[in-house]
């Protein structure tokens, strides 16, 4: 069982969003060429309290129509 104290981190990444430096590391992409995919429209964002935030979701969604066919 998830320890109480990750749970409610998780629960906070949920509802914050990810910053975009940990969402360049997610992707495993430079952060000029997550701003790139930002200002295209590619993955939608949010701003919250002047911090621009990605979803989660958000992120998945990207990933995967980005990932390479075998």
């Amino acid at each position: 069982m998830l320890k109480h104290s990750l749970v409610r981190r998780i629960n906070e990444t949920i509802k914050q969003g990810t910053s975009l430096v940990q969402a360049a590391k997610f992707l495993g992409l430079d952060q000029s060429i997550l701003y790139v995919a930002l200002q295209k429209g590619q993955i939608p964002y949010t701003t919250k309290d002047g911090r621009t935030v990605i979803s989660q979701g958000a992120l998945m969604d990207y990933q995967v129509r980005t990932r390479p066919l075998l």
